[in-house]
């Protein structure tokens, strides 16, 4: 069997298996909270037709009656459970999108949030992420705030609010709009290649209806440095962050934990030592490099400046003024690494590699197909189970789409991942799999490697 011949879907659970062999199984190790006499579909199945939702981009649950319910796609289902958990019966019809929502609806958020744990934890433990760490040491994380589900009418108690103006150009008059929102924030991890994985998430809300002050993302971050730590306590982390993060408590939150960081400097977030760097940089000639490329019409020249004081600690400004094709940029980095002309051209990449966490994080999930602003569930848990799911989802296809079992096949006759999607979603539902193929792939030893040129 050569790679040409894998089918679609013989390609989506051999990468789901080879990068998280244990993934499939614990699905099926969740515990159900549904009454057992009354179960018609096995959790497991519940599971992976909500992670399924997600992968070939259905973008509303109604839709898993309206194009999943064909003969094929049962017998495929049926078929892929009797391989990956054989001491569970599929019965002969899928679940309906409500009763995926019920069964949401009851498991705790935790469970599905194990899930995507595990993977994570499945990639670093086999080493299949490690050219891409910064320095040979360091997992970057970008950590970013982002707007999933937006309503008119309060949704919850656990609603943030926000209150703005909008004028009426008929008759210059102004009206106050409340919009009820659900922010969240996320920590992926950030490859240069353009991987960005889901690693752990926090939902922006508020304890009650009324409260004095509301949720934010730099309290949502606290809590979410609690979780990375708790799920990765020995992982060598770099924190990429925006110039929102440029604050004492984050600064004394990677030092507790033993974080690098790159922190995107504005003069605004702190003008005092903005300004001290402006002035030392003038005297310190000796902390400057030059970088040019005449292919790629590109001159970077980069300054620094090594512990600089701030509230009893030393920090250290890294700052790069770039022109390519006669565009100036200028990009300037609070980091905890001292900074040297070996250091200063890598440092500076990976700290512009945050954006990653925008491109192909948030913005390919708003309109890539996955349907991040689309409200899955007004359940307050299954929300976010629907959205856990959505990463799950989110990292598989990444990995198929960077992977080398379907990269140069991708980008040769589908051209990007949404194509692979509706090629992927017309093989389920119109083909009947080959389980003694599958059988023999999943068995296979074979190399599955991501491109870090």
């Amino acid at each position: 069997m050569t790679l040409e011949d894998i089918t679609l879907p013989e390609a989506l659970f051999k990468t789901m298996h080879h990068f998280a062999p244990r993934f499939l199984l614990a699905l099926s190790k969740i515990h159900d909270p549904r009454n057992p006499n009354k179960i018609i579909y096995p959790l497991a199945e519940e599971l992976l037709l909500g992670i399924l939702l997600f992968v070939v981009k259905l973008e509303s649950r109604r839709n898993i009656k309206f194009q999943l319910n064909s003969q094929e796609f049962i017998d495929n289902i049926k078929g892929i459970g009797k391989i990956f958990f054989p001491d569970q019966e599929f019965p002969d019809t899928i679940p309906h999108g409500d009763t995926l929502n019920y069964v949401l609806e009851k498991i705790p958020e935790i469970e599905i949030y194990g899930l995507r744990t595990e993977i994570i934890r499945e990639l670093i433990r086999k080493k299949s992420l490690e050219d891409f760490r910064l320095l040979d040491q360091y997992y970057c994380v970008a950590i970013d705030g982002t707007g999933s589900i937006t309503f008119r009418k309060r949704h919850c108690p656990h609603c943030l609010l926000r209150t703005h103006t909008v004028k009426n150009k008929k008759d210059n008059s102004q009206t106050k709009v409340t919009l009820y929102y659900h922010p969240v924030l996320e920590a992926k991890l950030i490859l240069f290649n353009g991987l960005a994985l889901s690693i752990a998430t926090e939902f922006i809300e508020n304890e009650q209806e009324k409260v004095s002050k509301q949720d934010c993302e730099l309290n949502a971050f606290k809590r979410l440095a609690e979780k990375l730590k708790r799920d990765f306590p020995q992982l060598s982390i770099c924190l990429l962050l925006d110039g929102l993060y440029a604050a004492e408590p984050v600064f004394q939150c990677c030092e507790q934990n033993h974080w690098a960081y790159l922190i995107t400097f504005k003069e605004g977030s702190m003008p005092a030592t903005f300004k001290e760097y402006e002035s030392l940089k003038k005297i310190s000639p000796e902390n400057a490099l030059k970088i040019e490329n005449k292919n790629l019409n590109l001159t970077q020249i980069y300054h620094w400046v090594n512990d600089i004081d701030y509230k009893s600690r030393l920090l250290n400004v890294l700052e790069c003024e770039e022109d390519k094709f006669e565009k100036s940029t200028r990009f300037v980095f609070l980091s905890s690494f001292k900074l040297n002309p070996k250091n200063v051209e890598i440092l500076s990449r990976e700290g512009r590699c945050r954006w990653i966490i925008e491109n192909q994080g948030f913005n390919v999930q708003k309109n890539g197909g996955y349907g991040l602003e689309h409200a899955f569930s007004l359940h307050t848990v299954a929300m976010k189970n629907f959205y856990l799911l959505m990463q799950i989802a989110h990292i598989f296809n990444q990995l198929i789409e960077k992977g080398s079992l379907l990269r140069e096949r991708i980008k040769r006759t589908m051209g990007s991942l949404k194509v692979f999607s509706k090629k992927l979603l017309a093989s389920l539902t119109e083909k009947l799999l080959d389980l003694n193929r599958l059988r023999l792939l999943i068995s296979q030893r074979i190399q599955i490697r991501f491109d870090s040129s």
